[in-house]
């Protein structure tokens, strides 16, 4: 009997003891991350970027051209692996698998574009050189006008890191340097951007992740461009959103619009043509 009772007891305790075990492994496991959304908020009230591991992106950027009824005049799909890396505060960049395709017919989804070798491995430090003709020299001449879009998409996504240790939920941020920002391409164009604004406006789940919702727009930049045979003069409004991890501080991904309206006389044409040119920019993270 007494044996009886060591054994019921002993049982006992070895029961009592799994419970407790396992209590505390519950209790670790939910304090290691938050359960829902105002805990995230009672964690962390800022955010900060982490850069010391390079990320890589399938950038995805989408041209419609159309006419002042919304027409489809033509359309190209540009797609590329982008990676980002930073070393001694330098943000490098490379490029992989980018493939172009062009369109009229909008009606289904882009096929898989040409691939284009020469920017297989093409790799470069993010700087103003971007913007010049000799950066683009060894480039075919009729894919210029689309490479260099592609590159000066990539560092939409360095909106993201402005003033990101200072962005607090729900209130506006806008960045000093990004208040009157110019951009002077090479050859190319004159670009203004006017009273860029920042804003952490939710949080939400993106690819598993929970993530700071940020969101930015800028309504009216003025565009300028002439050459000896073509002279252009509009505006663009550009908005997006980036979603930002909430536990390892990267862009999980974001998406870029642009619509810019112009007006471009040629020199045979003096009388102009208007134009309505769209653009989305998706950054897919890899």
């Amino acid at each position: 009997m007494i044996v009886k009772k060591s054994v019921c007891s002993i049982t006992k305790i070895i029961l009592l003891l799994i419970l407790l075990a396992s209590s505390l492994f519950c209790c670790r496991k939910e304090t290691g991350k938050p359960k829902n959304v105002s805990e995230y908020f009672e964690k962390q009230g800022k955010l900060k970027f982490d850069e010391t591991t390079p990320q890589r992106y399938r950038i995805t950027s989408t041209f419609y051209n159309r006419d002042m009824e919304g027409n489809i005049v033509n359309s190209t799909q540009i797609t590329g692996i982008f990676t980002r890396s930073v070393e001694n505060g330098e943000v490098l960049c490379e490029w992989s698998d980018v493939r172009m395709f062009s369109t009229k017919d909008t009606s289904r989804a882009f096929p898989k574009g040409k691939p284009l070798a020469y920017m297989e491995k093409f790799s470069y430090s993010l700087s103003d050189t971007i913007l010049t003709e000799e950066f683009y020299r060894d480039f075919p001449e009729e894919d210029r006008v689309f490479m260099k879009a592609l590159i000066w998409d990539a560092p939409w996504i360095e909106v993201a890191y402005v003033g990101i240790d200072d962005i607090e939920y729900n209130r506006a941020y806008f960045a000093a340097e990004l208040e009157q920002k110019e951009v002077k391409a090479q050859n190319f164009a004159l670009l203004k951007t006017k009273n860029l604004k920042l804003k952490w406006t939710a949080i939400a789940r993106k690819k598993d992740e929970m993530c700071a919702l940020l969101e930015f727009k800028s309504l009216s930049n003025p565009v300028e461009s002439k050459t000896e045979a073509l002279s252009v003069k509009g505006r663009s409004c550009c908005w997006g959103s980036f979603w930002v991890s909430l536990d390892d501080h990267q862009v999980e991904y974001a998406v870029v619009n642009e619509d810019v309206i112009m007006e471009m006389s040629f020199l045979e044409r003096p009388l102009g043509q208007v134009l309505n040119m769209q653009r989305e920019v998706i950054f897919d993270k890899r």
